[in-house]
């Protein structure tokens, strides 16, 4: 067994063991493929391209290669962010993705504009600030995705991923006392939905 690392540059390894496959060969290992791109690099399909996400996936598959586990990367429920000068936040499943799993009629999706405190404070526009819970409509209505925009949606998305992780509930996000004055705080008293 190899482990390769590839720093940016065309790796040897390529002349070295697949002379035969050439450069856009695909190697399926189950799960997932991998695929090597014109550069030579490896790719993992359907997977996201973040960097906490690859740093994972390699501890654990040294953890695995090294004979201290079996456990592998749960690619489900990763969250991330786009910084920008408004900020957007997401994990979990997107509306279109929630309909296409579950169908339109099972889930139900809550949301909200809302206003920052530091916002109201600097007389800022708050019309883009916006947040979004889409879960399952019936029983526990376990929560499917979370997606907010607003200042710091990294920290906030970040804490609330690991309660997505854990089968958070509409319930659960109702029965959470929220921090106030802060914008994480508007995900707890969300409870328009979209019907």
């Amino acid at each position: 067994m190899h482990v390769f690392l590839d720093c940016g540059r065309k790796p040897e390894y390529l002349e070295k063991t697949h002379t035969g496959l050439g450069r856009t060969c695909k190697l399926h290992t189950g799960k997932p493929e991998l695929e090597l791109n014109p550069s030579g690099s490896l790719l993992f399909q359907g997977r996201p391209e973040l960097t906490p996400t690859a740093i994972k996936a390699g501890k654990l598959l040294a953890r695995r290669l090294a004979g201290h586990s079996t456990e592998l990367m749960n690619y489900d429920n990763v969250p991330t962010t786009v910084f920008t000068p408004l900020e957007y936040g997401c994990v979990g499943l997107s509306e279109e993705e929630a309909e296409t799993r579950h169908g339109k009629d099972n889930i139900e999706v809550y949301h909200a504009f809302y206003k920052p405190l530091e916002f109201t404070v600097a007389e800022r526009d708050a019309s883009q600030c916006y947040l979004k819970v889409i879960c399952q409509r019936h029983g526990d209505q376990k929560i499917l995705g979370l997606h907010f925009t607003g200042p710091n949606a990294g920290e906030v998305t970040q804490g609330f991923a690991m309660g997505l992780r854990c089968g958070a509930t509409y319930s659960h996000l109702l029965g959470t006392v929220g921090i106030h004055p802060t914008s994480a705080e508007e995900l707890t008293k969300v409870n328009i939905t979209k019907r």
